[in-house]
């Protein structure tokens, strides 16, 4: 997640306070019936003692779908494709756009390509533990927008901010050393934790509503104070709340300020996130993927999230998928099948 460092100060010193108090009486107001309750973030365990059940089962329902690539977090989207592999998003901060071999929009056959990386990158285990373990998953990059030239982990913007991914049932033991996976294998659907079946649901994402509360989950860097994730919640802003936002940002001089927002792409969510959370899923009541989080800053102290839209992200990806040839659409049609 891009922060200034005084910001960074900032959430470390708030979540002090907050650490103090969420274990006995978190500072929650509870807004029935949708499923998600207004929250500062808190750690994953602590979301899943709510007394509200319907929080909690939320939570449960979406936090197998979350987890980890390299520094930061990525999220499932579907297993709705011919193989029953993770489809899964990212952020391209959080990947590096220099492990691209080229910045066009591309697409890789990872059927005859390995790309696959082992390291960090994890999913919960399949028996639902709260605890990713140290056991890690298959990795391939798949897809990846256009990347400005000018354009740098720290300056790319939220409109080439993400890329899609693949995850397959190949996994290792994590010994601290550089291992990597064999070719992608499709002859098994990715086991994993997803209770509710919320990957092979007919509707796996859906359109942001501008006032709804959501749920926002990823793993923060900070691993003493959230050693399994965290979990955070607030209110999607109107579109004119959130260019008015930006605005202020500008005014005060924060770097976010510089990034104009862009209701086709993103969305601006009151709620807080750290480090690490970037690429992790934000969702709605019914546990559907709404985007991923890439960006976060505050204004007079109240939080702000930044959120790339999954039907941004869907719609690019259509979109190149329809301008490719016969042959390369039968490449990339296997893994994305069941959003076609």
């Amino acid at each position: 997640m891009k922060h200034k460092s005084l910001v960074i100060r900032i959430f470390l010193i708030s979540l002090l306070f907050i650490q103090g108090c969420s274990k006995d009486n978190p500072d929650i107001i509870i807004h029935p019936p949708t499923g998600i309750v207004d929250t500062d973030l808190v750690k994953l365990e602590d979301a899943l003692k709510h007394p509200n059940t319907e929080f909690v089962n939320l939570v449960n329902k979406v936090r197998g779908s979350v987890g980890t690539i390299g520094p930061a977090s990525k999220v499932i989207w579907s297993k709705k494709n011919d193989y029953s592999l993770g489809l899964y998003v990212s952020a391209n901060h959080v990947y590096g756009i220099s492990t691209w071999s080229t910045r066009a929009e591309s697409f890789i056959n990872i059927l005859n390509v390995n790309n696959g990386i082992f390291l960090r990158s994890q999913i919960p285990p399949k028996n639902g533990s709260i605890s990713l373990g140290n056991e890690l998953i298959a990795d391939f990059g798949l897809y990846h927008p256009e990347i400005p030239a000018s354009a740098t982990n720290a300056t790319i913007l939220p409109a080439n901010d993400f890329y899609i991914g693949v995850l397959d049932n190949q996994r290792a033991i994590d010994n601290g050393f550089g291992i990597y996976p064999n070719n992608l294998q499709t002859n098994l659907p990715l086991q994993m934790y997803d209770p509710n079946n919320r990957t092979k649901s007919l509707q796996t994402w859906a359109n942001v509503v501008e006032g709804e509360t959501v749920l926002a989950i990823g793993y923060p860097q900070d691993k003493i104070d959230y050693p399994n994730g965290a979990v955070s919640s607030g209110k999607v802003f109107t579109d004119t709340e959130a260019q008015s936002v930006i605005a202020k940002l500008k005014i005060i001089g924060d770097e976010e300020g510089n990034v104009d927002y862009n209701s086709n792409v993103e969305f601006i969510v009151k709620a807080k996130a750290l480090p690490g959370m970037s690429g992790g899923g934000v969702f709605n009541s019914e546990g559907q993927l709404l985007g991923i989080s890439v960006r976060a800053t505050t204004l007079n102290n109240e939080p702000l999230l930044r959120v790339v839209k999954i039907t941004y992200i869907r719609d690019r990806l259509f979109s190149f998928y329809n301008n490719l040839s016969t042959t390369d659409k039968n490449k990339l049609r296997p893994f994305i099948s069941g959003e076609l």
